[in-house]
């Protein structure tokens, strides 16, 4: 039986043969002009659904703090 090649890396040893590219691991499905739209509008709705959807959403965005209040970018000068 021959001898697998190992590839070495800082923290572990992977037999080259296991070792995936990230495009091998990755599966991407390219949406249609409408599937894109249709997406962007559901989540639009999932978003706007409640006050607390709305507001989780803007702070993950950075537009407001966690208080509520706007973000500084955002605040009128």
């Amino acid at each position: 039986m021959p001898a697998k090649a190992i590839v070495k890396t800082s923290k572990t040893a992977v037999p080259k043969a296991a070792k995936k590219t990230p495009q091998q691991r990755t599966a991407v499905r390219i949406l249609t002009i409408q599937e894109r739209i249709d997406d962007m509008r559901a989540f639009g709705r999932e978003q706007s659904s409640s006050k607390a959807a709305a507001l989780s959403f803007l702070q993950r965005a950075g537009i407001v703090t966690p208080t509520g209040k706007l973000a500084k970018p955002f605040r009128a000068a």
